[in-house]
């Protein structure tokens, strides 16, 4: 039995003639016949009765329809995937992210990806928050690791993957280390040490400061999650910082105060709204989603 054969087969069915049902398949209709005849065959069993002027399927031929549309419904879904990956082989796709992916386990995600799509050129852009805002706007990327906050509803499409919250990182020895959890306020008269403006947490920290009625007093900014951590174990101030990115590195000389009412950020998978997703963005999204 051939594919072929259930698709002559529904094609009978259909028009209920072979002569109208061999013009669709571009077939003669002894041809045709000869293909129906080979099947029934085959199953030992008259699946058309051909004794009357118009054509009709015997009980037998009704049944074996009903599997037969359920072959080709599978056969035609197996297609289209398989079309799919053989679009994927040499696809090409650009991400940028934020400065977070090894925080976030993100790398190993991206190393089974390759692993799993060795024809794909996947191509990766670090840049803060607001710069990736940009290439976003302007479909300079297929696909973005980005935080949620601060992004217009109607600018991409979002695929969320994890969640983190705020924290305050204190030097070991400060008044504050230790505690179970605090306020925000109770740190207003510190120094802080933050993230650069660029990034979505900078404008995070400052709103959080301002919910808790004070305005921080910034003594420094910097890209560099470790080194605002070096600085902070220095004890040249405080900083706030998301809980996992710190837990990251292992810290030492710092202590990670909780905060009673932490703000909290969801790590997204975004693609620009107005463009439509490539197979490889697709396939991207999906596997780092499942792997999650």
């Amino acid at each position: 039995m051939h594919i072929q054969q259930l698709i002559y087969f529904m094609a009978i069915k259909k028009y209920q003639s072979f002569s109208l049902a061999a013009d669709e398949l571009c077939l003669t209709q002894s041809a045709l016949s000869k293909q129906i005849k080979a099947l029934e065959n085959e199953l030992n069993t008259l699946l058309i009765d051909r004794k009357t002027r118009h054509i009709s399927l015997t009980a037998a031929g009704s049944d074996f329809a009903m599997y037969a549309e359920k072959l080709l419904e599978n056969y035609n879904e197996m297609i289209s995937n398989m079309k799919k990956h053989s679009l994927l082989e040499k696809g090409f796709l650009s991400v940028a992210a934020i400065p977070v992916m090894s925080q976030y386990g993100i790398t190993s995600k991206i190393a089974s990806f390759c692993i799993s799509y060795p024809q794909i050129r996947l191509e990766i852009t670090e840049k803060e928050n607001d710069l990736i805002l940009g290439m976003l706007r302007n479909s300079e990327v297929d696909v973005a690791l980005i935080r949620v906050n601060y992004i217009p509803d109607d600018l991409v499409r979002m695929y969320p993957l994890m969640s983190d919250e705020l924290t305050l990182v204190v030097p070991a020895a400060h008044p504050l280390a230790g505690r179970s959890g605090i306020e925000l306020k109770d740190a207003a008269s510190e120094k802080f040490i933050l993230l650069n403006p660029a990034s979505g947490i900078y404008r995070t920290c400052l709103e959080e400061c301002q919910k808790a009625r004070f305005t921080p007093d910034v003594l420094y900014t910097n890209s560099r999650i470790e080194t605002i951590i070096a600085l902070v174990a220095e004890g040249l101030g405080v900083s706030l910082l998301m809980k996992r990115v710190v837990e990251y590195f292992k810290p030492e000389g710092v202590s990670i105060v909780p905060l009673n009412n932490p703000a909290v950020s969801t790590l997204a998978l975004a693609a620009p709204k107005h463009k439509e997703l490539t197979p490889a963005a697709k396939a991207f999204i999906d596997f780092v989603r499942q792997s999650v």
